[in-house]
């Protein structure tokens, strides 16, 4: 883990060092997801926080089953029975 000091401006602004946004690919007007835990303040890319996010409710899914095609199904069910009507 590296670690680094950052400032906050007049504005209360802070200033990634430039080191770090080279290695987190980050460009201006990049956007990054803030997460206050107690004293901390966490910040992750949004390609890191989906990523957390689609592990954290993976954990939800059914083995073998994937929500999107049981999803699919339920579509495809409700617009039969419209038809039917």
């Amino acid at each position: 883990m590296e670690r680094f000091t950052v400032r906050l401006d007049g504005s209360g602004r802070i200033l990634v060092p430039a080191k770090v946004r080279k290695h987190l690919k980050l460009r201006k007007g990049s956007t990054l997801i803030g997460t206050l835990d107690k004293q901390r303040l966490v910040l992750n890319t949004r390609d890191e926080a989906l990523r957390r996010a689609q592990e954290y409710f993976s954990q939800f899914r059914p083995a073998g089953r994937l929500l999107s095609d049981e999803l699919i199904e339920d579509r495809r069910k409700e617009a039969r029975r419209e038809l039917k009507r």
